[in-house]
């Protein structure tokens, strides 16, 4: 008896206990909350079946004043080929037009199962569209860093986050650092740090902070790799070391050095020859490990410098007997390199020069243009020419501005003339009318 009621009891509650039943569902949602004006969001729409999918149909229902759509159909017709398949997503990319919010929305759904039993479901999501002034306008700026260092080694200064070039000193038997950052703001990135290979000589690294806004600051490391058994020459009271390797001068060097040796001391070392100027170039570098050429001429080193613009490279000589005489001597700053330049006066912006042409081998005087970096033979009978010109103008002027005044000043003077005569003619009539009105009453 008591077996009889179990059976009843278990039997009901088979039929009362509520089951779930899985059914189709149909999803939609954007990659990102927030669409900005100008850019593209992404929509996908994601069509579910445990049972496995049948067949589908949908529509995709959005605003077409805030959105245009870039790819993706809004009406599917879909079917599976095989059994098995439970899940089918489509991708949409819209280009946002309008700010406020929008609604994306699946409707006239219908998925059929594999066993034919047909639901109908829908969903929508809703985006924030902004401006890109919206979104940025909080954005951090701080691409500044807080720390850099080179694992076991000293950097050349004390750092200093408005500093952005350091250089680090170690041994010959180097060929791995390890260089360290953080930046200051925990919303900006940081690239160029990590292990990294050096070879002899001078190592050039970037470490670049990216902040929030995307505003970029580069830090610069130079890491010196003591040469086992260096070169060492003075010049001017300098001590400086010869570079021996062409890997630290990739970028430094022309198309027009022809790389060669010379001898010093003992030693065959690098060296350049520029062939239509023949000269003889050996790279030095100082104890910051910044490199300059020198112009080598059997144990003697003079500073070479160049200097371009317009398609003209020309090599410069400090020849004061060349420069016109009434051009003074000042320094210049171009490039971030300083030249012994010649002007007029300190704020004019042409530079004048004395060099030879690097790819003929002409000297002449040459006029460089601060203001759009172009270099130029300087002709001096044009100059002369230009400056009669100009003189004989300025003449013709003065002429003109003469005549004017001297119009001006007879002008001034017929006008007070006819003044003073108006009123001589006033004075006159005044007394005749009182002689007649005497001579009537008399």
């Amino acid at each position: 008896m008591k077996k009889y009621f179990f059976t009843i009891f278990i039997t009901a509650l088979f039929f009362f206990i509520p089951f779930k039943v899985e059914a189709a569902t149909i999803s939609i949602a954007g990659t990102t909350a927030t669409g900005v004006v100008g850019g593209n969001i992404t929509v996908r729409v994601t069509i579910s079946e445990s049972k496995g999918l049948g067949s589908w149909e949908y529509s995709l229902d959005y605003d077409s004043s805030k959105l245009q759509l870039l790819s993706g159909s809004t009406h599917v017709v879909g079917y599976v080929d095989g059994e098995g398949e439970t899940s089918k997503t489509y991708t949409y990319t819209f280009r946002v037009k309008g700010t406020g919010t929008t609604t994306l929305r699946v409707i006239n759904t219908s998925i059929a199962a594999w066993d034919e039993s047909v639901t109908n479901p829908t969903d929508s999501t809703t985006i924030k569209l902004v401006e890109m002034e919206t979104v940025t306008e909080n954005y951090s700026t701080n691409n500044n860093l807080d720390s850099l260092t080179v694992d076991g080694y000293e950097l050349d200064k004390e750092f200093n986050a408005n500093d952005t070039e350091y250089t680090v000193n170690v041994p010959s038997d180097i060929e791995k650092v390890i260089i360290k950052a953080s930046a200051s703001d925990s919303k900006a990135t940081i690239s160029g740090t990590g292990e990294v290979d050096v070879h002899e000589g001078s190592n050039t690294f970037e470490i670049k902070v990216t902040a929030e806004s995307g505003a970029v600051k580069t830090y610069k490391l130079i890491v010196n790799v003591e040469e086992k058994d260096p070169i060492n020459v003075s010049v001017n009271k300098e001590d400086l070391t010869v570079i021996r390797k062409s890997e630290e001068l990739t970028d430094y060097l022309k198309d027009y050095y022809k790389e060669i040796t010379v001898k010093i001391g003992e030693e065959e070392v690098l060296a350049y020859r520029i062939e239509a100027i023949d000269i003889t170039l050996v790279a030095l570098k100082n104890n910051s490990g910044k490199i300059n050429f020198y112009i080598y001429d059997d144990g003697n080193y003079t500073l070479y410098q160049e200097i371009n613009g317009g398609g003209v490279t020309v090599h410069l000589i400090d020849d004061k007997t060349k420069i016109p005489d009434n051009y003074k001597a000042y320094k210049e700053t171009i490039n971030d390199t300083t030249y012994q330049v010649y002007k007029l006066n300190k704020d004019s912006t042409y530079y004048l020069m004395y060099g030879e042409n690097v790819e003929t081998g002409e000297k002449s005087l040459y006029l460089y243009d601060s203001s759009d970096n172009t270099l130029q033979k300087y002709y001096e009978e044009e100059i002369d020419t230009l400056k009669e010109e100009l003189k004989l103008n300025s003449y013709i002027i003065i002429g003109l501005i003469s005549l004017i005044i001297i119009l001006l000043i007879i002008f001034l003077i017929a006008l007070h003339t006819k003044k003073k005569n108006n009123k001589s003619n006033k004075k006159e009539i005044k007394k005749r009318l009182k002689q007649e009105k005497e001579e009537f009453y008399n």
